[in-house]
């Protein structure tokens, strides 16, 4: 709770920070209610996402829904276009396309973002401009504790996912002796707090502990310490270069410790990690091989467009964005708050990536995880579809 409560500090403290915008950005939310009152004959949804660096299948999944939308495979609500951006998992350039989106009076909805640190400085962002946030990836608590009326989860929180890795680490029941290495950004952060709460929960043992910084990362140090600490297995969660990296440094030193993965196994790190991958699983937050109806047409119209399997980000977008149709076709409307609320409320409703439904703060509530061997062949290769709208206004920055 302490870690929430120091995330919540955090949040209100850039919340003050922005005050002297807050004047603006209410401007903004009146001047949108104003303005979607006159019903568009469009509905304007907003995506911010590190396209260049995750080249996943996040925006093929929302191109995906929105044609079978504008199609009429879902009668009862106007076209959609997307406005998408490419948001480098950059705060600078993140907060650029959120002040872009907060000025866009004809837009109902964002969908973003992939990182927990970005996600939580956009957030009030969005709240004060009256803009409904699709939370598709960030996993942080932190934005569903300030009673924001505009933020939808549509993405399992770091407490659920910490919960379900605490419970993967024990065997038959049983807590076993965990080390645990862990990226010092939102997610990494938060998780390996949440895990140790459920990891004494469960009267599991932490034996060892080592934080790296988000750059110029040497994992020498840590796998040789690693072969002569007795764990029964090690959690590490990271950036998918970062995992590949410390897999393969584990590999070359014989570290035979089983190692657990809190993130997808994407195409990046089969790559990077080859051979490596065998003494490893990974948090999975999508099935491709689920036997729904949904998942089997999803599946289905994604392979004969893109000839390949869709990924979680795939997955994700898609569902998004089938949702938010879903609010527009149910309230008649375009205000943001009208649809925040019809999600939230919405009875269980199932898409590709399972089933749907919200808490009032709109937090995700139950929703499968699964476990997946580094061996498994069910993986989607990378994608490499054309972009829509390449508008590039903003520099890109090296990290």
């Amino acid at each position: 709770m302490r870690k929430l409560l120091l995330w919540a500090v955090a949040l209100g403290l850039f919340v003050y920070l922005l005050s002297p915008q807050w004047q603006s950005l209410d401007r903004m939310g009146e001047r949108r209610f104003a303005v979607l009152e006159h019903h568009p004959k469009e509905l304007l949804v907003g995506v911010s996402w590190p396209f260049a660096v995750r080249r996943d299948g996040m925006a093929d999944g929302l191109q995906l829904a929105r044609d079978e939308i504008n199609a009429g495979a879902l009668t009862g609500g106007p076209p959609i276009r997307l406005i998408m951006r490419d948001d480098l998992d950059d705060w600078e350039t993140a907060r650029d396309i959120a002040m872009e989106f907060a000025n866009t009076p004809e837009m109902s909805a964002v969908v973003g973002y992939d990182d927990d640190g970005v996600a939580i400085r956009a957030s009030p962002i969005f709240e004060k401009s009256r803009l409904l946030h699709l939370c598709v990836n960030a996993n942080s608590p932190a934005m569903t504790m300030h009673d924001y009326k505009y933020i939808v989860r549509t993405v399992q929180s770091t407490n659920k996912i910490a919960q379900f890795l605490a419970e993967a680490a024990a065997t038959g029941g049983k807590a076993r002796r965990v080390a645990m290495v862990w990226e010092e950004d939102a997610y990494g952060k938060d998780l390996a707090y949440q895990f140790r709460i459920a990891q004494d929960a469960l009267g599991g043992q932490m034996v060892y502990q080592w934080p790296y910084p988000t750059e110029h990362t040497d994992f020498r140090l840590p796998v040789n310490q690693l072969k002569s600490v007795d764990a029964d297995v090690i959690l590490i969660s990271g950036h998918d270069a970062e995992i590949a990296d410390f897999l393969r440094k584990a590999q070359s030193v014989g570290l035979t410790t089983p190692i657990l993965v809190a993130s997808d196994l994407t195409s990046e790190i089969r790559q990077k990690a080859g051979s490596a991958l065998a003494n490893a699983q990974f948090l999975g937050l999508y099935d491709v091989a689920a036997a729904t109806p949904e998942n089997l047409k999803f599946v289905e119209k994604f392979r004969a467009r893109y000839g390949r399997d869709p990924d979680t980000s795939a997955a994700q977008g898609y569902d998004a964005l089938l949702l938010l149709a879903e609010a527009v076709r149910t309230t008649g409307s375009l205000n943001p708050l009208d649809l925040a609320f019809a999600i939230r409320f919405i009875p269980p409703w199932e898409g590709a990536n399972g089933r749907y439904q919200f808490d009032g703060q709109g937090e995700l509530m139950e929703k499968k995880l699964l476990l997946v061997a580094g061996s498994s062949k069910l993986l989607p290769e990378e994608s490499h579809s054309p972009r829509e709208e390449p508008k590039a206004p903003h520099t890109v920055r090296i990290r």
